[in-house]
């Protein structure tokens, strides 16, 4: 079975380290043991009857397993206290602690899409004290957006393990928010750097060394808009850092 830090590792850029990879399969191993549901990257495209539909939306209970996987290895690693909530099938709260000082938390809030024929489980995700919403894995879960249940695993494992690693940035301006890790980064940035409140946490574990997140300094943007991409649309900002 090939897994996204495996296919990560392979291409030789930036390679995860021995423990970092330790610490993925053994959440790995969590997950599998819970018998999760499983689905390939579907091979046809999105017709237009997919949309706003889900055939099996109780498949993405996956997502609420892969969570329960997380909290159990942080916890049985002594990294983190957690503290699991449940009022409903979707209504549930996995709060994780970090017992090291500096490091932030991190808050998986179970929901659901709504469907005809169900409810497809979904997590919201948070970073801090008080909780900076990053990310909803998945994002959508009618037909036409399924990517297969290995990108929602990657998805949500790149998140929790950015905040784990101390890689996980969060930048404020009062106006504007941008999150980074090494994997990537999203939201807008200020191009006035006097005003910004840069919000890194350490490492959960100790004598670990954490990845770098991108670069959401102005200067290291890509040219905004990117080259061939002339016909903007009319809502969207001149400049993405204002």
């Amino acid at each position: 079975m090939t897994t996204w830090w495996n296919d990560h590792n392979n291409r030789g850029h930036d390679p995860l380290t021995v423990e970092a990879v330790a610490l993925l399969e053994d959440v790995e191993a969590a997950f599998r043991a819970q018998d999760p549901p499983s689905w390939p990257f579907p091979e046809d495209g999105a017709r237009d009857e997919d949309y706003s539909v889900c055939a099996d939306p109780r498949k993405f209970r996956m997502i609420i397993h892969r969570c329960l996987a997380w909290a159990q290895i942080l916890e049985e690693r002594g990294w983190a206290t957690v503290v699991r909530e449940r009022t409903g099938e979707e209504d549930w709260r996995i709060t994780l602690t970090p017992r090291r000082p500096g490091a932030l938390p991190v808050h998986l809030q179970g929901a659901a899409w709504i469907f005809d024929n169900g409810r497809a489980p979904m997590v919201e995700v948070a970073v801090a004290d008080p909780p900076h919403p990053i990310a909803d894995i998945p994002s959508c879960a009618c037909d036409a957006c399924d990517s297969g249940s290995d990108v929602l695993i990657e998805d949500l494992d790149k998140e929790i393990f950015s905040v784990v690693d101390g890689s996980f940035l969060i930048r404020t301006d009062g106006e504007h928010t941008a999150t980074a890790s090494s994997f990537g980064g999203g939201g807008w940035t200020s191009v006035d750097g006097t005003r910004t409140i840069d919000t890194q946490g350490a490492p959960w574990a100790e004598n670990w060394s954490p990845r770098t997140p991108i670069s959401l300094d102005p200067a290291d943007l890509p040219p905004w808009p990117p080259p061939g991409f002339d016909d903007l649309p009319e809502d969207w900002p001149a400049d993405p850092t204002r």
